[in-house]
This record gives C-alpha cells, sequence and structure tokens, in this order.
C-alpha cells in the first residue's frame, strides 16, 4: 500500500462520516452548519499531520503543531452535543492532551538541540555512542517525546478520556476522531521510534516504554469491557484495545508498506464501528445493554451491522485486521520476538468477553425502524454499508499484498 491510497481511503472515510452528520443528524445536533464546518476543518488537520512526512526539524515541530490544533478542535466538537456530560468531557480530553502533547513538545526541543549539538549523522552517532555522553540528552528527550504522544494516542497512563470522549460524544464525533487522531499521532511518533531503535538497540529506552504501555492498555481495555453495560462505552473499549495494538505495531518498527495499512485499518474499522453503534442506539432508543435486552423487538438489519462490525474488528477472515494480525506473527517470527502473538490471541479473549455480553441481543425479535427515525437511520445504514465495502476491501487488498509478499 502507498500513500495516496491512505489519503483516499482517508478521504472516502470522511466523506461517508461527514454525510452522516449533515443528512441524518439527531435532534441534539443544531447548527449544522457551524459543526460541519469544523469536521472539515478536524479532517484537513489530521490530513495535513500526514503529507507532512520529512523527520527534520520544521516536519515535527509544524507535526505537533497540528496535533495540538486537533485537541482544540476536537474538544469544540465533543461539546457539540451540548448535553450535561459534553463540557466537562471536553474539557478532559483537552486537558489530559494538552498535557501530554507540552511533554513532548519538551522532548522534541531537547532531541533537535542535542542532535545539533552533537552535529553526526545518526548512523555514525549510533556506531560511536559511546563517545558522545551528550546522547544522554537524545534519550531524555526520546523518553518525553515517545510519553507525551502516548497521551494523546490514549495509551494507559492517561488513557481515561478515551471511554468519555467516545462514549458520549455524537456518532460521527466519535467516529472522526476514534479513526483519524491515533492514525496522525502514529505518524508522529513513528520516527522517534526508529530514532530509538537506531540509537538505543540494547538498552530500555522510550520506545520498549511504548511498548510496555501498549499491552498494558490491551490488558485494561479486556477487564474494562466485562464491566461496561453501555453499548457506546463498550466500542470506547474496542477502542482502547486497539489503541494499545497501535502501539504493539510502532514499537516493532515495520515497513512503510505494513505501517501504511496499519493506519488504513484503523480508519476503516473504527469508523464503521461507531457509525454501526449509533444506529443500534437510536433504534433501541437506549444505551444500556440490560434495557436494551429487555425490549420487546429491534431492527434486525442495524443489530446485524452493528455485531458484523465486532466480528471485522477482531477475528473474521475478510477484515484487514486479521491481515494485520498475520503481519504481526510473521514479523514477530522473523525478528526472533515472537511474544507479539499475544496481541492477536488477547483480541480473540476480548472478543470472547464481548460477544458473551451481547450475544443475547440476537434472541430479541425483529422489528422496522421507527418512523420518526426511519428517515434518519437508513441514510445511516447506507453510509454504514458504504464503509462496510471500503473495510472488506481494504482487507482484500490486504491479503493481496500479503500473497505478494509486499507486506
Amino acid at each position: 500500500m502507498n500513500f495516496d491510497i491512505l489519503l483516499g481511503i482517508g478521504a472516502g472515510v470522511f466523506v461517508l462520516i461527514f454525510l452522516t452528520y449533515v443528512l441524518a443528524p439527531t435532534k441534539n445536533q443544531t447548527n449544522l452548519l457551524f459543526w460541519s464546518v469544523l469536521l472539515v476543518i478536524c479532517a484537513a488537520i489530521n490530513f495535513a499531520v500526514w503529507i507532512i512526512r520529512d523527520w527534520n526539524e520544521e516536519g515535527t515541530t509544524l507535526q505537533w503543531v497540528l496535533i495540538e490544533a486537533t485537541t482544540f478542535v476536537g474538544a469544540l466538537l465533543i461539546s457539540s452535543s451540548r448535553t450535561v456530560k459534553s463540557f466537562p468531557i471536553a474539557w478532559k480530553f483537552l486537558l489530559i492532551n494538552s498535557f501530554g502533547l507540552g511533554i513532548a513538545f519538551l522532548g522534541i526541543i531537547l532531541i533537535r538541540s542535542s542532535l545539533h549539538v552533537i552535529n553526526q549523522p545518526i548512523e555514525v552517532l549510533a556506531a560511536n555512542s559511546s563517545s558522545h555522553p551528550e546522547i544522554i540528552w537524545v534519550e531524555i528527550g526520546l523518553w518525553l517525546a515517545i510519553f507525551g504522544y502516548t497521551a494523546k494516542l490514549g495509551l494507559f497512563p492517561n488513557h481515561v478520556w478515551i471511554e468519555d470522549t467516545y462514549g458520549e460524544s455524537p456518532t460521527q464525533v466519535s467516529s472522526l476522531l476514534s479513526s483519524f487522531i491515533p492514525v496522525s499521532v502514529c505518524f508522529a511518533l513513528r520516527p522517534f521510534v526508529h530514532l530509538d531503535h537506531q540509537l538505543f538497540p540494547h538498552t530500555f529506552s522510550g520506545a520498549d516504554g511504548l511498548l510496555v504501555l501498549g499491552i498494558l492498555t490491551i490488558f485494561l481495555s479486556i477487564f474494562a469491557v466485562y464491566d461496561r453495560d453501555d453499548i457506546r462505552r463498550i466500542s470506547a473499549k474496542v477502542a482502547l484495545f486497539h489503541t494499545g495494538a497501535l502501539a504493539v505495531f510502532l514499537w516493532m518498527d515495520l515497513s512503510d508498506t505494513a505501517f501504511l495499512f496499519m493506519m488504513a485499518t484503523n480508519l476503516v474499522v473504527k469508523s464503521l464501528l461507531f457509525i454501526s453503534m449509533g444506529i443500534v442506539r437510536m433504534d433501541a432508543g437506549k444505551r444500556e445493554l440490560h434495557k436494551i435486552i429487555q425490549a420487546d423487538s429491534i431492527n434486525k438489519p442495524a443489530l446485524s451491522l452493528f455485531i458484523l462490525a465486532l466480528f471485522l474488528a477482531f477475528v473474521m477472515p475478510g477484515s484487514p485486521i486479521f491481515v494485520t494480525d498475520i503481519i504481526l506473527i510473521k514479523a514477530g517470527q522473523i525478528g526472533g520476538k515472537t511474544f507479539v502473538i499475544l496481541v492477536p490471541i488477547l483480541g480473540i479473549v476480548f472478543f470472547g468477553v464481548m460477544l458473551y455480553k451481547l450475544a443475547p441481543l440476537l434472541n430479541i425479535k425483529g422489528r422496522p425502524f421507527s418512523k420518526d427515525v426511519s428517515t434518519i437511520l437508513r441514510i445511516r445504514m447506507t453510509n454504514g454499508f458504504f464503509l462496510l465495502l471500503l473495510l472488506l476491501s481494504t482487507g482484500c487488498w490486504g491479503f493481496y499484498l500479503l500473497l505478494q509478499g509486499v507486506l
């Protein structure tokens, strides 16, 4: 997969999210023109982060500025529902992400200033690091930059904003933030992880800290999802699991093709997950599982789309997640890091716990959409169907690349 394909997939995902917002708003979504413009601005900033791929002083600084801009725009979008919960959650999102990005910026300054003082090519510095005691400042800078960006990514211990943000924001906002922002942060983090591997391959460094936080986040998501009774927050825990998996992929420092495919996978899987979840919630009129299960009936196509999205987010062949798991296992075997098979194994465990909680929904009788929301939900179902096609197409493309030996 090349960068142009990723941009195309990102554009397709955003158009479908945007059309869902504009053509099928809920009664709480007022002042559509303003919020629609803000959605476009948020997506445009994220696309700009992806395009700036040159790892130089100007590039890393501009990426940081743009990612910080997504924090402010995202906080506004989170508050767009104007509920009692939305404003404190928007503030939590703003404060935690700004805190993390502040640490990351300090790390970037240390890295750049130290490398400027040393004034050696990275390859030369890696081979003669012992003759440059000032390299310790580069190591400190990498720790700060990587840890700071993990707060924006949503890893433990700064993961607390993930569930509230994705669980309480409007469906389209959750879909946009969960699919686009992690990709932007991964683009910013990848050069620092690569530099860390080059300079400190034999010590416990910032990149290894990223791996530990990713695995802890995965375990935390599994334990947390068992206690959740809210389908919005269950979906947020799915996103949290995949955030932890992204950290493991970043630590593996795979090829550009594999990295770009992983980013495309994040886009299509999370967007479909939250769009389909929103349809079920609106159709049921409730979000608590025990209340939905007690209902007399539910729309079966909407429920089927949501359950299918959960299958495709973990174990189903044809999903790009299935391809990324194969890539991870293959890379782990080649690189002598076979423990990474833990990620797909834990994914099966997570899916099993989630299926145990959601299986009773399948026993509810089917019915059409209610007349008062049928138009909105049919539009959302149509957009969800196109997202499903995009997800399956990405998965098939990944299988083709895997068979060709590209991935």
